[in-house]
C-alpha cells in the first residue's frame, strides 16, 4: 500500500498526497512514516518554504490565497500547510483555515491541508516536518506554512521555513509587540496589511526603523504594505519573495541549521524512544521515589543517576 501512495505522491495526486500525511499526522515516527520519509527524501530540497506568522485576526488567511493566486498566474506549484490550535482539554481542532481558504484555493489547483498543533508551542505542530517532505516530493515549487497565529510565541517556523513573513497590522499596536518580541529577529519580509486604514504608513515607518536599529546579516529585510482587497502591493510581495528564495540558494549556513535543527529533534525522539522503557520503571520504583521525597538526593544529582543507569 505504501508503495502506491508514494507512486502517486510523486504524479502530485491530491488523494495519495493526503493519505501520505494522515500517516505522519496520525501515526507520528511510526516505522509506516520512517519507511515514507526514507524512500521520498532523494526527492525533496526543491521546494521553497514560505512561513507566515503574526497575530489572530490580521488577515493571514486571505492574504495567502492571493498569494497563491499570484503564483499560481505565473505557473508555479503552490502548496499550503496550515496549522489550527488545538483543544487543551479534547484535543479537537476547528481546522478554520481550512474553511476560510479551500473555495478560494480549489479553482488553482493549489493543495491545501490543515494540521492541529496537538499542543505543541512555538505555533506550528509536529507532523509539520514531514508534511512538508511529501508536499516537497509531489513537485512543489512553493509549500506556504501559516502558523497557529499566536503572535510572540509564534517563532519555531524560523527553523522550518526558508522564508518568514511577518504580518502586522496599523492601529492594533501590533508593531509595538513585535519591537518587544523575538518576532522582528525571525522575519526575512514584513507585511503591514490594510494599508487603508488609518495609521497604516506610520506602522510601516516605526517597523523600519526598528529594523535599522537591529544587528543583520547580508539579507535586509523589506517592509511592504498590502491591501487584500485590492491586491495593492501584492506584486512588490511576491518580488521580495522571489529575492529571498534567491538569496537562500546562496546561503549554505542558512541551510545547514534547518538541518541541525531537524537532527537534534530526530535525535532527541530517537533518545526517548529508546529509553522510555527503562525510564518508565525507574518511575514506578517507589524507594528510588522515597529517597527524592525525603530530600536524600536532589532532583539533579538523582537524574544523573538514573542516566548513568539506563545509558
Amino acid at each position: 500500500m505504501l508503495d502506491k501512495i508514494i507512486e502517486g505522491i510523486y504524479r502530485g495526486d491530491h488523494r495519495s498526497i493526503s493519505r501520505a500525511i494522515s500517516i505522519v499526522e496520525n501515526e507520528g515516527d511510526s516505522e509506516n512514516t520512517r519507511n515514507l520519509i526514507r524512500q521520498i527524501y532523494q526527492r525533496t530540497g526543491n521546494a521553497h518554504i514560505v512561513g507566515i506568522t503574526g497575530p489572530p485576526g490580521i488577515g493571514k488567511s486571505t492574504m495567502i490565497g492571493n498569494i497563491c493566486a499570484l503564483l499560481s498566474e505565473r505557473g508555479k506549484k503552490v502548496s499550503v500547510v496550515a496549522i489550527d490550535a488545538s483543544s487543551p482539554f479534547t484535543g479537537g481542532s476547528l481546522l478554520g483555515n481550512r474553511i476560510r481558504m479551500q473555495e478560494s484555493l480549489t479553482k488553482y489547483g493549489v493543495y491545501m491541508r490543515s494540521l492541529a498543533n496537538r499542543g505543541i508551542n512555538g505555533g506550528l505542530s509536529r507532523s509539520i516536518w514531514d508534511t512538508v517532505k511529501i508536499l516537497d516530493a509531489a513537485g512543489s515549487d512553493f509549500i506556504i506554512v501559516e502558523t497557529v497565529g499566536a503572535g510572540q510565541a509564534d517563532l519555531d517556523v524560523i527553523n522550518l521555513a526558508d522564508t518568514v513573513i511577518v504580518v502586522l497590522g496599523p492601529g492594533l499596536g501590533d508593531e509595538i509587540q513585535a519591537i518587544k518580541a523575538g518576532i522582528m529577529e525571525i522575519g526575512h519580509v514584513f507585511v503591514i496589511n490594510k494599508m487603508d486604514r488609518q495609521g497604516a504608513y506610520i506602522a510601516m515607518k516605526d517597523i523600519e526603523e526598528t529594523l535599522a536599529m537591529m544587528p543583520r546579516g547580508e539579507w535586509k529585510p523589506p517592509v511592504v504594505g498590502i491591501n487584500s482587497l485590492t491586491r495593492e502591493g501584492y506584486d512588490t510581495l511576491i518580488e521580495s519573495i522571489c529575492k529571498h528564495r534567491s538569496f537562500c540558494e546562496t546561503n549554505r549556513e542558512a541551510r545547514l541549521r534547518k538541518f541541525r535543527t531537524e537532527l537534534q529533534m530526530h535525535i532527541d525522539d530517537e533518545l526517548r524512544r529508546k529509553f522510555q522503557k527503562d525510564i518508565n520503571g525507574v518511575l514506578k520504583d517507589e524507594g528510588r521515589l522515597e529517597e527524592y521525597l525525603l530530600r536524600r538526593i536532589d532532583p539533579y544529582s538523582a537524574a544523573e543517576e538514573i542516566v548513568e543507569e539506563i545509558a
